[in-house]
């Protein structure tokens, strides 16, 4: 009994450590992702937006862009304008005459910028299926979430295979959402306004500043 539970402890771990490991050439070609995106002195990028779930009855759907820059980045999603000068985090709430300031420390955290680096942590690697996409040759690499209690079930990453840039992806979660993000308009290397990543609090004199730290 003793050595079959050894035995079968050694598959399990086995099977699991195999499971886990990343696909060479999946990540062989994010790492080509990756390091064309870095290339870039800044990006922009018009995407669509939309959320189905149809054991809830729920279908959402919107449009949006960013602006990065290192690690800064101005975007425009739902309303909100959401913009990080390297220090402060200012999410401004039309809607709500609203501005939301905090220090931005957390890593994890999903920013807009996070779009094109979102898959470099926390994802087993797979290649997926190819695809002619409107005479774009798009290959799918499948991202498995590495913590158990993540809402997703997985992604499929999908990269444009002439130009190397991210061209969608798509997000099945546990509860049944599937999540698509479509990159409609991808610009780099643009002439950028000097105050872009700037917060003017004179353009909003009615507006609550709401000081979360």
């Amino acid at each position: 009994m003793k050595k079959f539970l050894i035995l079968f402890i050694t598959i399990s771990f086995t099977t699991v450590n195999m499971l886990a490991q990343n696909d060479p050439a999946a990540e062989k070609l994010l790492d080509k992702v990756t390091k064309k995106l870095n290339s870039y002195k800044n990006i922009y990028a018009e995407f669509k937006y939309s959320l189905i779930n149809k054991k809830a009855g729920v279908s959402q759907q919107t449009k949006g862009n960013v602006t990065i820059e290192g690690n800064k980045f101005h975007a425009s999603y739902m309303g909100i304008e959401d913009i990080f000068d390297g220090q402060k985090r200012y999410q401004i709430i039309h809607e709500n005459e609203e501005v939301n300031v905090s220090t931005h420390k957390d890593e994890d955290e999903f920013t807009p910028n996070k779009i094109f680096s979102f898959y470099e942590k926390g994802y087993t690697k797979k290649m997926d299926i190819k695809q002619n996409v409107k005479g774009h040759i798009i290959q799918y690499v499948k991202l498995i979430p590495k913590n158990s209690d993540s809402p997703e079930k997985y992604i499929l990453l999908g990269i444009d295979m002439k130009t190397l840039n991210i061209h969608n992806a798509i997000i099945v979660e546990k509860n049944g959402s599937v999540i698509n993000l479509d990159i409609t308009r991808f610009q780099t290397d643009k002439v950028l306004p000097a105050k872009l990543f700037q917060f003017d609090k004179n353009k909003y004199p009615d507006y609550y500043i709401n000081e979360l730290d």
